[in-house]
C-alpha cells in the first residue's frame, strides 16, 4: 500500500519531507496495489483531504496512518482494518494534541509506526518547541496504545521525524535534526559563541541523521552511517533491514530547510560503513521513502528525471536491479508499505516510572532534584573505535581535563528560541572517566571537554564539543565510551577496570627514520586503518635496512599490550611484504625499560604481544627481517600500531 499525493508547487519540495513540508497537505489518498496489479482506494472517497505514512501491523490486519480533514487542519493518527473498515483515531483524547506553544497553531501528529508491543510511535509538534533555525515547530516522538493517551518519549531540541523499528532488536530508529547554534570558542569565558567567526574551527554540521532508542526513549545512540565522513551520516526516513543494513535519505540541502532539493537514497552495509548509492544523487533524479521488502530489496519512491514526479521502484541495496513497480500519472507515489504479516521484532519491556511529562523544560530544571534526573557515565573519553572501524579518533589524552555540561532551555522570546545554561563543570578522572549524577533528564544538553586552561580539546577531526543536542531519560543512566562522532555506537566495556584501557597510539607523537616518496607519512601507522593501499594507510620507509618508527607521549602510560599490523597483500599494487622479525624497545624518561623481539611474520590482521603493564613514554619499533615488497619496492613498512594502555598517575 502507499499514498498518492498531489505535488507541491515549490522547487525541491516533497510533501512529508523536512521541517517545512512534513505537514504540507496538497491532497492525496491511501491506495492498495493487489498482487494481481489492481489498485483500489482503502477508504471511501472524501474521508480525508490528505494522508501519509501508512504502517502495517505485524499480523497484517491493521493499518495506522496520518491524515488531515482539510487544508490548514491539523494532522492526526488513525487506525483502520486492512479492508478499510473500522476507522478510528489512535488516541481517545485528541484535545491534548492541541497543547502546543502559545500563539502557535494546533499541533500535528505524523509518521506513525507500529511498535512490537502493540503501541504506536509517531512524531508530533505537541511539545510546543521551535527549531533553533528556520522557525519550524520542533517534532518529538510520542507513543500510545490504541485508545490510550500519548506519552512523549524523546526530548529533541530541533526535530525527531520518521520513526521505524529495527527488526532485529525491536528498538526505534528515527531521524534527528543534528544542529547546535552554540559553538566552542576560546575567546569568550563561557566557552561558547553563536558567531562562527569567534568559534574554534570545526566542520559545519546541520543535517538529519539516524538515531536508535528503546521504546521507552532510553539508550539513545547513532544507528548507522559513515562517521569518518560527516556528510555520510545523513539518513532521513531511516530503515534498518534484516541484515543490519541502514537505508536512509540524504539531501542536497542536508538540513532539509527551507526545501531539501535533490534527494539521494543510500545504504550502509551492517549499519556503519561507507555509503552505497541506491538511487538518485549522482545517478540522476531524486529518491526517498524507503521500505524493506521480504527478499532484502528496497521499495522506494523515485523521480528518475528530476521533474518532481515520483513513482514506486525496487532495487537492491547496492543500487542494482532497479525496476519500476508503478507510477500513476500526475501524482506522487510515496510512503509505500508491504501489506502482509511480518515477523514481530523482540519486545523490549518499558520500565520507566510514571511521572508528569507535561512539564515545560524550564520547570523540569527547577524540579530536577525532586523528579527529573539521570546519571551520566563515560568510562573513558579517550576511547576510539577498533582498527578499520568507521569512527574518527577521540581527542589525544591529557591531564587535568574537565567536562562542561550545558542545557538549552526553550524560550520563544529569546534569540534563536532558547537560552543556554552551564549546568556543571566537572573533573575527568585520572583514567579518563566521567561519572556524574543528578543531571536534568528529558532536557536537550551538550558537552565540551576542556584542558586546565579552559581551552577545548581538539583532535584531527575538530574540537571535543558536541555538535548537536542529546538528552537522558528520567530515572535512567547513560553509559558510553569515547568523545567523537559515532562514539555512542561503540561497545561499552563490562566494567570500570576494562574501560580504563584504550588505544593510546593515536595520541602519540610519531617519528620515522625515513618516509618513502609518494606515501602519506609516519602518522599513517596510528591512523587506525590497516586495510587499503599501502601508500594511503601505512608507514612506508624509504629503505629496508635500519628503519624504525617511534611513538612518544607527553605523559607516561602503562602498556598492557601492543598490536602490530603488517600491510595487507595487494598483488595489483605490488605489495606482498612479510615482516618476519621485529624489535620493540620500551623507553621511560630516555632510558630503556624493556626490549622484545618478535619472531615469525606479523599478521595483516594484527599480531598481539603482552607488555605486562610496563610504564613508558616512548616505544621504538624496528622491522628487522623482511621478505617481499611494498608498492613494488624492497622497503620496510607497518600498516598500524595499537598501544593498549592505561593512564597512570606517575
Amino acid at each position: 500500500m502507499f499514498v498518492s499525493r498531489q505535488p507541491l508547487h515549490e522547487p525541491g519540495a516533497v510533501p512529508g519531507i523536512g521541517p517545512h513540508h512534513r505537514a504540507a497537505a496538497p491532497g492525496g489518498q491511501l491506495l492498495v496495489r493487489e498482487r494481481n496489479g489492481r489498485i483500489r482506494e482503502l477508504l471511501r472517497p472524501g474521508t480525508f483531504f490528505d494522508a501519509s505514512d501508512p504502517s502495517v501491523s505485524w499480523d497484517g490486519k491493521r493499518i495506522v496512518f496520518a491524515a488531515t480533514r482539510g487544508p490548514g487542519q491539523p494532522w492526526r493518527i488513525w487506525i483502520v482494518d486492512e479492508n478499510g473498515s473500522e476507522l478510528r483515531p489512535l488516541s481517545a483524547d485528541e484535545s491534548s494534541a492541541s497543547a502546543g506553544a502559545p500563539n502557535q497553531p494546533a499541533a500535528d501528529d505524523l509518521d506513525p509506526c507500529w511498535l512490537p508491543d502493540g503501541r504506536v510511535a509517531f512524531a508530533s509538534t505537541r511539545f510546543g518547541q521551535v527549531a533553533m533555525i528556520g522557525g519550524a515547530p520542533a517534532t518529538n516522538l510520542f507513543a500510545a496504545a490504541p485508545g490510550g493517551t500519548p506519552t512523549r518519549i524523546s526530548s529533541e531540541r530541533n526535530g525527531a521525524d520518521e520513526p521505524s523499528v529495527d527488526p532485529l532488536t525491536g528498538r526505534i530508529v528515527y531521524a534527528r535534526w543534528w544542529f547546535n547554534r552554540y559553538f566552542a570558542t576560546e575567546v569568550d569565558s563561557s566557552g561558547l559563541t553563536t558567531l562562527p567567526a569567534r568559534a574554534v574551527p570545526m566542520d559545519t554540521l546541520n543535517l538529519w541523521h539516524a538515531i536508535t532508542i528503546t521504546p521507552s526513549g532510553d539508550g539513545g545512540k547513532l544507528a548507522g552511517g559513515n562517521p569518518r565522513v560527516r556528510a555520510q551520516t545523513a539518513a532521513y526516513e531511516p530503515v534498518l533491514l534484516n541484515d543490519g543494513t541502514l537505508v536512509g535519505v540524504a539531501a542536497e540541502r542536508a538540513a532539509l530547510s527551507p526545501a531539501p532539493g535533490r534527494l539521494t537514497l543510500w545504504s550502509f552495509r551492517g549499519g556503519f560503513a561507507e555509503a552505497k548509492l541506491v538511487a538518485g544523487g549522482e545517478n540522476g533524479g531524486s529518491a526517498c521513502a524507503p521500505a524493506a521488502l521480504p527478499d532484502g530489496r528496497v521499495l522506494f519512491s523515485y523521480d528518475p528525471d528530476g521533474r518532481g514526479d515520483y513513482g514506486l521502484y525496487v532495487a537492491r541495496t547496492d543500487g542494482s536491479g532497479l525496476a519500476r513497480a508503478l507510477d500513476l500519472p500526475g501524482t506522487l507515489e510515496l510512503d509505500a508499505a508491504v501489506l502482509e504479516p511480518t515477523r514481530r521484532p523482540p519486545v523490549i519491556e518499558v520500565d520507566l516510572p510514571d511521572f508528569p511529562r507535561h512539564l515545560p523544560l524550564t520547570k523540569a530544571i527547577e524540579l530536577k532534584d525532586e523528579i527529573n534526573q539521570f546519571r551520566f557515565d563515560c568510562l573513558n573519553v579517550y576511547q576510539s573505535g577498533p582498527v578499520d572501524s568507521p569512527f574518527p579518533d577521540a581527542p589525544p589524552f591529557q591531564r587535568n581535563v574537565r567536562i562542561r555540561f550545558y542545557a538549552t532551555l526553550s524560550r520563544p522570546e529569546a534569540t534563536g528560541g532558547d537560552t543556554v545554561v552551564l549546568l556543571r563543570e566537572s573533573k575527568v578522572t585520572d583514567v579518563g572517566a566521567v561519572h556524574e549524577h543528578e543531571l536534568p533528564a528529558d532536557t536537550p544538553m551538550f558537552e565540551q571537554l576542556v584542558d586546565s586552561q579552559g581551552h577545548v580539546l581538539r583532535s584531527s577531526h575538530g574540537p571535543a564539543h558536541v555538535s548537536g543536542l542529546n538528552s537522558g531519560r528520567f530515572a535512567t543512566g547513560t553509559k558510553c565510551v569515547g568523545c567523537h562522532l559515532g562514539h555512542s555506537a561503540l561497545a561499552v566495556p563490562h566494567n570500570y577496570h576494562t574501560g580504563a584501557r584504550f588505544n593510546a597510539a593515536p595520541s602519540a607523537r610519531v617519528e620515522a627514520s625515513s618516509v618513502g616518496a609518494g606515501t602519506v607519512g609516519a602518522r599513517a601507522v596510528v591512523d587506525r586503518r590497516a586495510r587499503g593501499p599501502a601508500d594511503r594507510v601505512a608507514w612506508v620507509a624509504a629503505g629496508a635496512e635500519r628503519e624504525s618508527v617511534r611513538l612518544s607521549w607527553q605523559w607516561p602510560i602503562a602498556v598492557d599490550s601492543l598490536v602490530l599490523y603488517s600491510p595487507y597483500p595487494d598483488r595489483a599494487g605490488g605489495t606482498d611484504l612479510r615482516v618476519r622479525k621485529c624489535q620493540v624497545v620500551l623507553v621511560r624518561s630516555g632510558r630503556e625499560v624493556g626490549r622484545r623481539v618478535l619472531q615469525g611474520p606479523l599478521s595483516p590482521a594484527g599480531t598481539r604481544f603482552s607488555c605486562d603493564g610496563v610504564v613508558v613514554d616512548a616505544i621504538e619499533i624496528s622491522p628487522l627481517e623482511l621478505q617481499g615488497r611494498v608498492l613494488h619496492r624492497r622497503v620496510a613498512a607497518l600498516a598500524e600500531i595499537e598501544a593498549l594502555a592505561r593512564l597512570t598517575r606517575d
